[in-house]
């Protein structure tokens, strides 16, 4: 048995290509047998089963899509067949007329449903035509009739088969527009199943197909597996996730799902398909710096002053001095993650369909199992309402992507959030909803305001609050508390805490100034409270913003 792998240029083939006369041509089917999702390309592998007799063989493979990268096709093969692999050549190989018949035939389909919609449609239309001449009929001849009581008294016969007959009519119309609007409705299906075949037809594209010719040289008879394989670009998967926290045992399960999606010309059927975090079209080039030079900046001209063409020489000039223009200067950059050796591959556990139409395909990859410690966080000046958060550390191994997260507590579907991406190593912090077992409240006990002073009046405003957080588990919880004190901006405004306040257990956030952090154990069946007092002076009849 052998196996051979070809990865080298094509254009080299041409070179040692054996000049033997007699070559023998096989065309055999192939299938797609297993497929690797990158994050924006995928790489295919067929394989063809062929029964080789010794000597020379060109296998053509036939019906590749288009979108077929030259370059990165690998050739191998394995069986009992000794045989050697010299090279391949790709061509493109127009197929306008087959493609036009399957485009024509599911427009032809559309087209068909289209217009018995439109006939419906008109079915309603006239149906709604003669309900107003019914209307228009009663209104004229109630009119008529009541204007020549004097002259001809009404027969009660006569307007009772007046009513029979409009009343008989018109049931009859209104019975016509509810079998034409059910009649429109299934119809709608109909034609929405069939615009979608048409448009997947026309993703499939098939204009152009590539064959694929693969040179062999076969010592002895026997069967071969040839395996080829290459990448097309219009392909792609994102991550999504489902985090399931037990409470009781402080973990988490959190799943791997991979939505798979590629508009490759050609349908994976069967396939054994993998996910992968690998990036293969970014390349492997070094980052590298250029000098940087500084020099002063040249005044520009006023722009009601300069002439449009002016200014836009001077953008020109700047540009080809290696300088961009402010605006230009200050475009946010693209974020990039450079995978490297944390790239994971993801096999599915079953083998997975996917069309070529763009639609997307979730398959569940794995579940990793993580210790979680869990905590409780309020900030009850905006909401009385305490949260579960799950704190984690990502010892899974490979990166964990971003994507959207299904929240569930136990069996409980709570919520959807976010995921960013967590190397290995760094912590994952998800919250799974409004725990109702653990009460706060938060009170404004005293809110005073005064004029203060002998020679300089002040105003003086002040404020206690006291907040109490209750644990109603029969277990031990750790709650966080966040309230904050008013900063100032302006410096006649003074802002002192006052004595008795309870002081925070985590330092000031810098980029948080005022929010003050409690952080605690809090027994089964017991409380917490938390005291909060200061005060603000400002001169008297200033008017200050931001007060509670």
């Amino acid at each position: 048995m052998s196996r051979l792998r070809i990865a080298v240029p094509l254009l080299f083939f041409a070179f040692v290509l054996p000049a033997a006369a007699a070559t023998l041509e096989v065309t055999p089917s192939s299938r797609i047998d297993a497929v690797t999702v990158y994050l924006n390309s995928a790489r295919v592998t067929r394989i063809a089963k062929i029964d080789l007799p010794a000597g020379e063989i060109r296998v053509r493979l036939e019906g590749i899509t288009d979108q077929m990268l030259d370059d990165s096709l690998r050739v191998s093969g394995t069986g009992p067949a000794k045989a050697q692999v010299f090279g391949a050549t790709v061509e493109r190989v127009p197929h306008v007329d087959t493609t036009a018949t399957a485009v024509r035939a599911a427009q032809e389909k559309v087209t068909a449903l289209e217009e018995q919609d439109r006939a419906l449609e008109d079915q309603i239309k006239q149906a709604n035509a003669r309900k107003e001449f019914l209307d228009s009929l009663r209104s004229t001849y109630v009119k008529e009739r009541t204007e020549n009581l004097a002259v001809r008294p009404m027969d009660p016969k006569e307007w009772t088969n007046m009513v029979e007959f409009v009343a008989k009519q018109y049931e009859a119309v209104l019975e016509q527009i509810r079998k034409s609007e059910s009649a429109r409705r299934q119809l709608a299906k109909q034609l929405q199943a069939a615009r979608q075949e048409l448009d997947q037809v026309r993703a499939k594209g098939g204009l152009v197909t590539k064959t694929v010719t693969i040179d062999l040289r076969a010592e002895r008879a026997g069967t071969f597996e040839l395996e080829m394989s290459y990448v097309v670009p219009a392909a792609s998967w994102n991550p999504i996730w489902d985090a399931r926290l037990d409470a009781d045992k402080q973990t988490i399960a959190l799943s791997l799902y991979g939505s798979a999606r590629q508009f490759s010309g050609e349908d994976w059927t069967d396939v054994a398909l993998a996910v992968s975090t690998a990036r293969p079209s970014r390349g492997i080039e070094v980052p590298d710096l250029l000098p940087q030079y500084l020099e002063p900046i040249r005044p520009m001209p006023p722009m009601e002053a300069a002439p449009r063409a002016l200014l836009k020489g001077r953008a020109d000039e700047l540009k080809a001095e290696g300088m961009a223009p402010a605006l230009e200067a200050f475009e946010p950059a693209e974020a990039a993650v450079t995978q490297g050796l944390l790239a994971a591959t993801f096999t599915a556990p079953r083998r997975e369909s996917i069309d070529s139409s763009g639609t997307p395909r979730r398959a569940f990859l794995t579940t990793f199992p993580l210790k979680a410690e869990l905590t409780r966080i309020a900030a009850p000046k905006r909401e009385e309402q305490t949260f579960l958060i799950a704190k984690a550390t990502n010892e899974s191994g490979p990166v964990l992507l971003a994507g959207p997260v299904n929240i569930f507590l136990g069996d409980e579907f709570t919520g959807k959030t976010h995921l960013p991406t967590v190397p290995p190593g760094d912590e994952i912090k998800l919250a799974f909803g409004p725990d109702d077992r653990v009460k706060v409240e938060r009170k404004i006990i005293e809110r005073k305001h005064e004029t203060t002073g002998v020679f300089s009046k002040e105003d003086l405003y002040r404020y206690r609050i006291r907040t109490t957080i209750k644990n109603l588990y029969a277990t031990p919880v750790t709650a966080t508390i966040l309230d904050q004190i008013p900063v100032s901006r302006d410096e006649t405004i003074k802002v002192t805490v006052l004595d008795g306040s309870t002081k925070p257990t985590e330092p000031e956030d810098p980029m948080k100034p005022g929010v003050r952090s409690y952080t605690f154990t809090l027994q089964p069946k017991t409380e917490q409270v938390i005291e909060l007092a200061y005060e603000v002076r400002s001169p008297k009849g200033q008017m200050i913003g931001g007060l509670e």
